[in-house]
């Protein structure tokens, strides 16, 4: 509230934020049914502080979905398959490194020296020499970075865009109701808890 917003009733809010999934609120969230039909999602509060301003006073490029809060009783699951998560990361630096805010961390990103951008383009080129020779953009090189982020932080597996084929026929709008077809969504199986 104090950058601006407003407290509001969870089911009346735009966002959801919450730094403790085991809290009794945050779980009545995440085990009611607004939550399990993907009309609510809790984001973890450390994303407040990671958008903030540079010393520079620009605003950093922050991905919202990086800070997604899942229920409590998940998370150990997700960090055996993805590692630890963005909010965690920002409380323990790698070992041998010196402690760094997530607000720092993310400035480095986004900043990136000169070594780095230049090393980066040499491993785009070789990576992608037949897609383009080109030299990225900065806004490329800041976008690039959280796509290197999955191997530790996101659950991968989805295939990119650029390796699926062209679809080459006409192409239409689908409008469910419209012109005798409808779209539903079948649930094999609700669960209201963790357990």
């Amino acid at each position: 509230a104090a950058g601006g917003g407003a407290l509001a009733h969870w089911r009346d809010a735009e966002y959801l934020f919450s730094s403790d999934a085991a809290h009794p609120d945050t779980r009545r969230i995440h085990e009611s049914l607004d939550y399990l039909e993907g009309r609510a999602t809790i984001f973890h509060s450390r994303y407040l502080s990671a958008g903030g301003s540079t010393s520079v006073g620009a605003k950093l490029s922050v991905v919202l979905g990086h800070f997604v809060l899942p229920p409590a009783c998940m998370q150990e699951e997700i960090r055996k398959q993805i590692g630890r998560f963005v909010w965690e990361q920002a409380d323990e630096p790698p070992a041998g490194e010196p402690s760094n805010t997530l607000r720092d961390e993310l400035e480095a990103v986004g900043r990136g020296s000169e070594e780095e951008a230049e090393e980066d383009v040499q491993d785009t080129a070789q990576s992608e020499e037949e897609d383009s020779s080109r030299t990225p953009s900065q806004e490329e090189l800041l976008y690039r970075a959280p796509q290197e982020y999955p191997t530790n932080n996101m659950v991968t597996g989805y295939a990119s865009a650029r390796a699926l084929p062209q679809y080459q026929g006409e192409l239409r709008d689908f409008t469910p109701g419209a012109a005798g077809y409808a779209a539903y969504f079948v649930r094999k199986e609700i669960s209201l808890s963790c357990d």
